[in-house]
């Protein structure tokens, strides 16, 4: 037997004993191939029976061309039964033929074990994903005060051989406003880039506690500008990393607090409404506010809505939280209307009923 036949020999095998569903869709999306586990999975006997169906047919939601994984996807039986499964997708060449290999996982026949992997799998992968955005738009923030670093440090040589002292002062002052943007920027992103992969440390928390230590660690601003503080919480404990929590909290009050209306002090309230398993923590401010539309935007990265002169920033606060919420698996949303304030809702499960 040849090398070549040896070769596909295993690989066919591979192809037929693997646990996990693999279908082998060409450029049209049409099924050219698929392995037992699949076609148990999806309720057909014979290859025969797929070969020539539209993918679509089993998995409607899903993109395959697109690349990478099929995250939250619905699979379809043959009778039209819906389960959930989790696919991931390969492109792969054969005799010159671009194809995509589909790798499927029914989840309803996962162990749990299996499941929790699946789940932390694609948890790294949101955040990755985040990660990676935030490192290309970092990057591209960066390139403006580098930019003007090069730019005057032109001009104050040039300045200096002329012995323009009101020149060089200017130089000097923007080369040294620039350098003090770009480093916050690699700060923020380090800041950004450990709270997306440093290992959460979960631990039971009293709320009233852990928000008292939260307006510590923004005492010296709410002194400095007179902000008011109403506090009304259940006395209820949680689960969280304490860090992350304190910081998630820290920031959206330094939030309010920065966007107070021009000449007043921030007021803020916050409350806590429970029900029989969750908890919802509400931080509300009377300050300028936003327009409904940017509710999402404003926790992207680097995203910032007002004037960077009037409000100083980077724009990774709100990013960092909207991070935090997610590893925490919390829902973070926000309420708004402009020169009215805004409300941020956190909503997480009480450790009574997690536990």
């Amino acid at each position: 037997m040849s090398e070549a036949a040896t070769a596909d020999d295993w690989r066919r095998l591979a192809f037929d004993e693997t646990v996990a569903g693999l279908v082998l869709v060409d450029q049209r999306g049409v099924i050219i191939g698929a392995n037992p586990c699949a076609r148990r999975m999806f309720g057909y006997g014979s290859e025969a029976e797929v070969i020539g169906l539209p993918f679509a047919r089993l998995l409607p939601q899903a993109s395959p061309w697109s690349g990478g994984s099929g995250l939250g996807l619905e699979g379809v039986r043959r009778d039209g039964a819906h389960f959930p499964v989790d696919a991931r997708f390969s492109a792969i060449a054969r005799d010159g033929e671009s194809l995509i290999l589909a790798t499927i996982v029914d989840l309803c026949e996962t162990s749990a074990e299996g499941a929790a992997l699946i789940a932390h799998a694609e948890e790294l992968e949101r955040l990755n994903e985040r990660l990676a955005r935030f490192a290309f738009v970092a990057s591209q923030d960066l390139q403006e005060p580098l930019r003007k670093i090069a730019d005057f440090g032109d001009l104050m040589e040039q300045a200096i051989s002329r012995g323009a002292h009101e020149e060089i002062v200017r130089a000097n002052s923007v080369m040294r406003f620039s350098a003090l943007r770009a480093r916050a920027l690699v700060q923020d992103l380090l800041s950004f880039s450990r709270i997306v992969n440093d290992e959460l440390e979960l631990a039971a928390l009293d709320l009233r506690e852990a928000i008292a230590l939260s307006l510590a660690a923004v005492s010296s601003t709410i002194a400095e500008t007179g902000a008011r503080v109403e506090i009304d919480l259940p006395e209820v404990s949680i689960t969280a990393d304490a860090t992350q929590f304190q910081r998630l909290v820290q920031n959206i009050l330094a939030n309010a607090i920065k966007y107070r209306k021009p000449g007043q002090p921030a007021a803020i309230d916050i409350r806590g409404f429970c029900d029989e398993s969750s908890l919802c923590l509400a931080i509300a401010d009377d300050g300028i506010g936003f327009e409904a539309q940017y509710a999402q935007k404003i926790f992207e990265p680097l995203k910032q809505l007002h004037s960077k002169v009037d409000y100083p920033g980077s724009g990774v606060g709100l990013a960092i939280c909207k991070a935090i919420a997610d590893r925490h698996g919390w829902r973070l949303s926000v309420e708004a209307e402009p020169g009215v304030g805004a409300t941020f809702f956190i909503v997480l499960p009480l450790r009574e009923a997690s536990a």
